[in-house]
C-alpha cells in the first residue's frame, strides 16, 4: 500500500522539470527501501511524462530508465507506469495506434491493482482522449464515464477535472456539433471551483482558456478579455506551449470574423510557432489547417494551398484510419472472446446434464424413451442456435462491409477530390494573357475533363454506400439516384414502384442497388438513350427489377453475357438464387429483367414512413 501513497504523493507536489531531476537524483544515493523504490518508480515516471509533454529530447533516456526500474522491481505498478509513459511518447508524436496500445496495456496492469485508482483513472483518460483525436469522441467518453466515479474518489482534482473540462469542450467546440455555450461554460466553473486542489499547470491555464470562449461565444468580451489574459500569463509562465498555441488561434478566430484578415494571419503563425515548438503534431495539424482556411478566405490562394498541402501531408502521418481499425479490430476480438466463452460455457453444461442423465438411466434403467425424446429437443435448441449464430455472423459481415464502403467513399472524397481540387486551383492560377488561343483551349479542356473526373469521382463516393440506402431502403436509394441521374443532360430516368413497401435483408438491398447502378452506367455509357425507365416491383413471392432504355439497341441473341458487367450482374444475381433475361434489337427498346425470389430470410422490417 506504501507505494501507491508515495505515488499519490509525487502527483501531489507541482515540481518544475529541474526540481524533479534533482529530487530523482537523491533518490538514487539513498539506501534502497520499499519506500524509497517507490518514490523513485514515481519520479521517474511523473518526469518522463512531462519531459514528452515538453518535447524535451531527455524523454527517451529517462523512459529507458524507467523501463529498468520496472523490470528490476518486478511489479504490475511499475510495469503500468512504464506502458503509460511509452503511450505518452507516441501519443505527442502522432502515432495514435502505438499510443493507444500502449494505454491499453498500462490499464491492463493497473486493473490488476486492488488501491488507489488514481494512475488507472489518469490512464483512461490518456487512453480516451486519443480516441477523441482520431474521430472517435463516442468511445472516448465511454472511457471518460468509467473513469469518472474513480476520479470523484481521488483528493487530488487532476483526473476530475481533465474529465469535465472535456465534457466543457465537448459541448464547445464546432467539431462536435453541439454547440451549447451555457452548458460548456457551466462545465469550465465546475472545473474552477475544483482548482485550488488541482496540482496540474496544465489545467490552471487550461482552465481559463475555456471560460475566455464562452464568455467571448455568449457576447461578455470583458470577461472573455480577462479569462484570456489570464490564461496566457498562466501558460507563459509554465511555459505551455499548447494552451498558447489555442490562444493565438482563437485572437485570430476573433480578427478573421471582423474581416481583419491580416492581423487574423499574424496570430495564425503565431498559434503556428507555438504549435511547433510543442512537438505536438496534432496541433501543428490543426495550426497549418486553420492558416489554409484564413488564407482561402482573404482570397490568397497560393499560401492557401500551400498550407492545404502541409495540413494534407500532416493529417496522412497521423494515420488516424488505422487507430479506427486497431481499434475495431480490439474490439471483435474481445467481443469473439466473449462468444467463445460463452459456447464453452454452453458445452460444459451439456456434457454435465448428459453425463447426469446417463447415470440416472444406468441406475433405473427406464429412462431410454425419455433420453431420446430430450436429445431431440436438445438437437432442435442446438439449431435454431446454430441459426441464429450464423445469422449474427451475416449481419456482421455486412456490418464490417458497411464500414469498408464508408471508409473507401471517404477516402475518395476528402483524399483524391481533395488533390484534384488543389490541382485544378493550380491550372486557374496559371497567368494566361499570353497565350496562344490554341494553348488556352487546351487549358480549358483539361480543366473541363478535372471537373468531369471530380464529379465522377463524387458520385461514386456518395453511391459506394449511400445514406437512404442504409436508412430508408432499396426503394428511397433508387428514388434518389434517379433525382440524382435526371441532373444530367444526357439520359431521363423515371422510376416506378409497386407492392407492399418492405425492408429486404441489407446485403440483398445492396446488392440490387449494385446491379441498378451497373445497367445505369452502361445506359449512359452505350445506350444513347432520350429514355430510360426502372422498376421495382414487391410481390408476395418474389421481387422484379426492370431497367429499360429507349436507346439505340443491338443484337441480343448475338450477345453472350460474358462481358465484365454483364458477368457481375450474373454473378450478383446467382447469389440472390434469381434468374435474369435480356431483351433488345438494334433501334428497339432494351430492358433488363431480374426476379429474386422472396423469402422470409430476406425481408427484415416493414417501412415506417
Amino acid at each position: 500500500m506504501l507505494c501507491f501513497l508515495v505515488h499519490a504523493a509525487v502527483f501531489g507536489q507541482n515540481m518544475a522539470l529541474d526540481t524533479l531531476v534533482t529530487k530523482r537524483k537523491l533518490l538514487l544515493q539513498q539506501v534502497a527501501s520499499p519506500e524509497t523504490d517507490s518514490l523513485l518508480l514515481a519520479t521517474t515516471s511523473l518526469l518522463t511524462e512531462r519531459l514528452f509533454n515538453q518535447n524535451d529530447r531527455r524523454a527517451d533516456a529517462y523512459l529507458d530508465s524507467l523501463l529498468q526500474l520496472s523490470e528490476t522491481y518486478k511489479n504490475q505498478w511499475g510495469e503500468g507506469l512504464y506502458w503509460r509513459a511509452t503511450g505518452k511518447k507516441y501519443d505527442v508524436r502522432g502515432d495514435y495506434t502505438k499510443a493507444f496500445q500502449a494505454y491499453t496495456q498500462a490499464i491492463a496492469h493497473f486493473e490488476k491493482l486492488p488501491i488507489d485508482p488514481y494512475d488507472l483513472t489518469y490512464t483512461y483518460i490518456l487512453a480516451g482522449f486519443v480516441l477523441n483525436n482520431n474521430g472517435l469522441p463516442e468511445r472516448c467518453i465511454l472511457y471518460l464515464q468509467k473513469a469518472l466515479p474513480l476520479a470523484r474518489q481521488s483528493s487530488n482534482t487532476n483526473n476530475l477535472c481533465w474529465i469535465l473540462d472535456f465534457f466543457g469542450d465537448y459541448n464547445y467546440y464546432d467539431s462536435f456539433g453541439i454547440r451549447n455555450y451555457p452548458k460548456a461554460l457551466d462545465y469550465y466553473l465546475q472545473v474552477e471551483k475544483l482548482l485550488p486542489r488541482s496540482t496540474s499547470p496544465n489545467l490552471k491555464a487550461d482552465n481559463p482558456h475555456g471560460l475566455a470562449n464562452c464568455y467571448q461565444k455568449l457576447g461578455n468580451e470583458k470577461l472573455a478579455a480577462e479569462y484570456r489574459n489570464k490564461a496566457l500569463r498562466i501558460a507563459k509562465e509554465a511555459n505551455n506551449r499548447v494552451v498558447i498555441f489555442a490562444i493565438y488561434a482563437d485572437l485570430a478566430d476573433i480578427h478573421e470574423a471582423k474581416g481583419d484578415f491580416s492581423k487574423a494571419i499574424e496570430y495564425r503563425n503565431m498559434s503556428l510557432d507555438f504549435a511547433g515548438q510543442s512537438g505536438w503534431n496534432e496541433m501543428q495539424s490543426r495550426a497549418e489547417g486553420n492558416l489554409y482556411l484564413t488564407y482561402k478566405k482573404s482570397g490568397d490562394y497560393k499560401n492557401a494551398l500551400l498550407f492545404l498541402e502541409k495540413h494534407k501531408a500532416r493529417e496522412d502521418s497521423l494515420q488516424r484510419y488505422k487507430l479506427q481499425q486497431k481499434y475495431m479490430e480490439l474490439r471483435e476480438s474481445y467481443d469473439a472472446e466473449l462468444r467463445e466463452n460463452k459456447i464453452k460455457n454452453l458445452e460444459n453444461q451439456s456434457l454435465l446434464q448428459t453425463r447426469n442423465f446417463l447415470i440416472i438411466m444406468l441406475l433405473l434403467g427406464l429412462g431410454a424413451v425419455g433420453y431420446i425424446i430430450w436429445t431431440n429437443r436438445r438437437l432442435r435448441s442446438s439449431n435454431n442456435e446454430l441459426l441464429t449464430k450464423n445469422r449474427e455472423i451475416e449481419e456482421a459481415l455486412a456490418r464490417g462491409q458497411s464500414m469498408e464502403r464508408k471508409r473507401m467513399a471517404s477516402e475518395l472524397h476528402d483524399n483524391l477530390n481533395t488533390k484534384i481540387a488543389a490541382i485544378r486551383w493550380r491550372l486557374e492560377a496559371l497567368d494566361r494573357s499570353d497565350w496562344l488561343a490554341t494553348d488556352q483551349k487546351i487549358l480549358n479542356d483539361v480543366l473541363g475533363m478535372v471537373q468531369d473526373v471530380y464529379g465522377d469521382i463524387r458520385l461514386i463516393s456518395h453511391n459506394l454506400l449511400p445514406e437512404a440506402l442504409e436508412t430508408k431502403g432499396l426503394k428511397v436509394a433508387i428514388q434518389q439516384l434517379v433525382g440524382t441521374l435526371n441532373g444530367n443532360d444526357k439520359t431521363s430516368f423515371s422510376f416506378v414502384f409497386d407492392g407492399i413497401e418492405t425492408r429486404l435483408n441489407p446485403a440483398v438491398e445492396y446488392q440490387l442497388y449494385t446491379i441498378t447502378l451497373e445497367l445505369v452506367n452502361n445506359i449512359l455509357k452505350h445506350a444513347q438513350a432520350s429514355h430510360a425507365w426502372i422498376s421495382l416491383t414487391f410481390q408476395s413471392n418474389r421481387v422484379v427489377l426492370s431497367v429499360s432504355d429507349d436507346g439505340v439497341g443491338f443484337e441480343s441473341q448475338h450477345t453472350t453475357k460474358e462481358g465484365v458487367g454483364l458477368r457481375n450482374i450474373q454473378n450478383r444475381v446467382d447469389e440472390l438464387h434469381g434468374t435474369w433475361t435480356l431483351e433488345s434489337a438494334p433501334q428497339q427498346l432494351t430492358r433488363v429483367s431480374i426476379e429474386i425470389p422472396m423469402n422470409e430470410t430476406l425481408v427484415t422490417a416493414s417501412y415506417t414512413g
